[in-house]
């Protein structure tokens, strides 16, 4: 494509880009309820864990989210994960949105491990069960959500490495 062409095409860029901004700085277009939302925790990364939630409003005070997981502990273990919760968002303080502060439920992941190292250990897979509790703040489309899970092994793999009982964290994302 030559110069002259681009040149050409910079009107129609300009007025696509000016349509996004107004189209976003509008108060009539901008959304009052969230009802969706995606994050990750950050402070997993610190322990070798690398998450993301997506989560979806399912009636007026019900949410069902579905995670996906990458474990790395010490240098031989690795996993892929998948999991999910249904939560509750009983406690709705004036003022909040949907999928906006306290919730909590049930929950689950079933992960698939590797042994990267010498020795007899083999890999298999895992299935945890718990409950999880978070509080939602949402800003202007700009999630932080504490959780904190608490869950235990319905089954595991012989070798499988040490099974931590509790997860908190601190997810941050957009909601939409």
């Amino acid at each position: 494509m030559n110069l002259g062409a681009i040149m050409k095409l910079k009107p129609f860029f300009a007025t696509i880009i000016l349509m996004i901004c107004f189209g976003f700085a509008i108060p009539s277009n901008a959304k009052e309820v969230y009802t969706n939302s995606i994050s990750a925790n950050p402070l997993g990364l610190a322990f070798g864990i690398l998450n993301a939630t997506y989560e979806t409003q399912l009636s007026v005070q019900n949410s069902l989210t579905i995670s996906g997981y990458y474990y790395s502990w010490a240098v031989d273990w690795a996993a892929y994960g998948i999991g999910g919760s249904y939560r509750w968002y009983i406690v709705k303080e004036q003022g909040k949105r949907i999928i906006e502060g306290f919730s909590f439920g049930p929950m689950a992941a079933f992960s698939f491990w590797s042994w990267r190292g010498t020795g007899t250990a083999d890999g298999g897979s895992t299935l945890s069960i718990g409950i999880e509790g978070a509080y939602k703040w949402v800003f202007g489309g700009f999630v932080v959500e504490p959780i904190l899970t608490i869950s235990f092994p319905v089954s595991r793999f012989s070798g499988a490495p040490t099974y931590q009982s509790y997860g908190l964290g601190v997810n941050l994302g957009y909601a939409w």
